[in-house]
């Protein structure tokens, strides 16, 4: 009888379990994700500070992490906002063709 009882909750227990993991390791994976994003963000808001431009183009995923399907993408645009010109700097998280994440900030003044 005891063996039937552990036959029957085993594979529930396992299954609970592989649920988990998948769940842990898909918000570790949005928390790299995230991470990486900000990362760009602020290197692109320490160029803008230093007097330069943030560049625009497609990165790759280095920083350690096994994202290898996710590029990032910067871009920067000029924006007027109540008569004045201000760029606006995104970054894009891209999963094989699919944008999965966007952040953005302004950097004030053009220093054009």
């Amino acid at each position: 009888m005891a063996v039937t009882l552990v036959l029957l909750i085993l594979p529930i227990i396992l299954y609970v379990l592989s649920s988990t993991l998948s769940i842990v390791k898909t918000t570790y994976t949005h928390d790299y994700i995230l991470q990486d994003s900000l990362s760009y963000i602020e290197a692109g808001k320490a160029v803008y500070d230093s007097g330069g431009v943030p560049t625009t183009g497609t990165i790759s995923s280095s920083n350690g992490h096994n994202l290898s399907n996710i590029t990032f993408k910067q871009s920067v645009t000029e924006e007027v906002v109540n008569g004045v010109s201000i760029l606006r700097f995104s970054v894009q998280a891209i999963d094989n063709g699919v944008t999965i994440y966007e952040i953005s900030t302004f950097l004030g003044p053009s220093h054009r």
